[in-house]
């Protein structure tokens, strides 16, 4: 059952009315279902329903709502109120709060946090160096790290004893460190429950620690827990001493972010950095018309080619019948190969140096899906043939689209992998821009098949 109806529209008069029984009442609730009422909100309603929460169901709740939220919410309140709340989440989420701020805003809650968490608001100050899309800016510094020498047994009660007093956000591994906090090893939960109790970490732990470092790109992040299965990956810095820890939890908010960015750049706009709702008109409009601009502009070549070719349009006009076929057939299979090939970059399964394998790849696929398109195309072109010989008209159809077929199929592989190795989002090539880029291409070569078969018929 949703919040919102059990609230029902006399919110403003109980928060004002009773709000202790209302906090009550919340208490019951999962932070999850209050942030979801949340977002149904008049903003001042927003901030008052927050304001009746505990500190803690708060900063619960503060984890769970969008940036935008969050920062309201934030300049509402006086820093004292806002510090408070930040006190109690944990030191990821909490930074990543203070990055959505400016500098001035940040700076007076950061003095109001040390009067609640002197060691957090110092971690935070640290965090809040590192960009939001870094290891670092992902990282919470909650974790279990004990020396070499500590016994099972010990590792266990150290961990029970960081639980129970709230001193990790999740425990999945602990982190074995020596020589001035380097990171030495890393013991699963399971192995250390099915250790022998006796046994130090030394001869328990794992010594090939997969490791990120702070400054490494959140991409990489993810994919490196996908990759080798983890539930969280330690940050280390150059020493090798350990910074802290990446979780699964966080790497799923950054999937879905990055999927987001990609399949907003392949359907031909720059990424949003708000929700939908959230974007003002004007940024709208900027950046989806950016790529539309610049799609026009490589649309215009393709009038530029009709241009050149209206003698031969003029003496078959069965050509311009075709017209949308073609450019149609090419933008498809560019686009199918396009997307196959952003995919495959993304998680890993091709790289830049692969593209003679793709090349090859893509011209036996192209060439026989041009095969059975052309077949199609023949059939059509020899039925509409009237001012010209059915079977000249139908010949350059057929060649044209297995051409195109092929020509787009290569083009749409080659240029995410161009892109890749330039350094940039191979997303770029987007649907779009590819479509654009085959059908200027597919219009030069249908005109020059059907001038070279015409003139032989001629």
């Amino acid at each position: 059952m949703r919040l919102s109806s059990l609230l029902g529209p006399d919110l403003r008069a109980v928060l004002e009315s009773d709000p202790e029984s209302l906090r009550d009442a919340l208490e019951e609730f999962h932070a999850e279902d209050i942030a979801e009422i949340l977002g149904d909100l008049e903003p001042a309603d927003r901030v008052a329903l927050m304001q009746v929460l505990t500190p803690e169901l708060a900063a619960s709740v503060m984890e769970r709502i969008s940036p935008e939220q969050q920062v309201s919410f934030l300049r509402a309140i006086s820093a004292a109120d806002g510090a408070q709340v930040l006190s109690e989440m944990d030191p990821d989420d909490l930074v990543d709060v203070l990055q959505e701020l400016e500098h001035e805003e940040r700076a007076p809650l950061l003095t109001e946090l040390e009067r609640f968490d002197v060691e957090a608001a110092e971690e935070a100050r640290e965090l809040v160096l590192y960009g939001p899309e870094t290891a670092g800016g992902l990282m919470t510094t909650e974790y279990v790290a004990l020396p070499p020498q500590t016994k099972v047994w010990e590792a266990i009660e150290a961990v029970r004893r960081a639980a129970d007093e709230g001193e990790v956000e999740s425990i999945y591994y602990v982190y074995v460190c020596g020589y001035g906090e380097k990171l030495l090893g890393v013991v699963s939960l399971r192995d250390l429950i099915l250790g022998d109790p006796g046994q130090e970490l030394e001869h328990v732990m794992t010594e090939k620690v997969v490791h990120v470092g702070p400054l490494d790109d959140q991409e990489k992040v993810a994919d490196i827990i996908a990759r080798y299965d983890l539930s969280a990956v330690p940050v280390v810095d150059s020493d090798f001493a350990l910074l802290g820890m990446v979780t699964v939890d966080d790497v799923v908010d950054v999937v879905i972010e990055e999927a987001t960015e990609d399949a907003q750049m392949m359907a031909g706009m720059m990424p949003l950095e708000d929700s939908y709702f959230a974007t003002g008109l004007f940024e709208f409009v900027w950046k989806r018309g950016v790529w539309l601009v610049l799609l026009f502009l490589g649309q215009l070549l393709t009038a530029t080619v009709m241009e050149v070719n209206q003698l031969t349009l003029q003496r078959t006009m069965e050509l311009a019948l075709f017209i949308p076929l073609i450019i149609s057939s090419g933008g498809n299979v560019g686009s199918q190969s396009s997307t196959l090939i952003i995919r495959a970059l993304a998680i890993g399964e091709i790289e830049s140096a692969d593209w003679l394998r793709v090349v090859t790849r893509e011209l036996s696929v192209g060439f026989l899906l041009g095969l059975v398109l052309g077949a199609m195309g023949f059939l059509r072109g020899y039925i509409a043939g009237d001012t010209v010989a059915p079977w000249a008209l139908a010949a350059v159809v057929s060649t044209s689209i297995l051409a195109i077929v092929v020509l787009s199929a290569v083009v749409g592989s080659v240029l995410p992998l161009v892109i890749k190795r330039a350094g940039l989002d191979p997303a770029v090539s987007s649907t779009p821009f590819i479509a654009s880029v085959v059908d200027v291409l597919g219009l030069m070569v249908y005109f020059g098949i059907a001038q070279y078969v015409f003139s032989m018929t001629a």
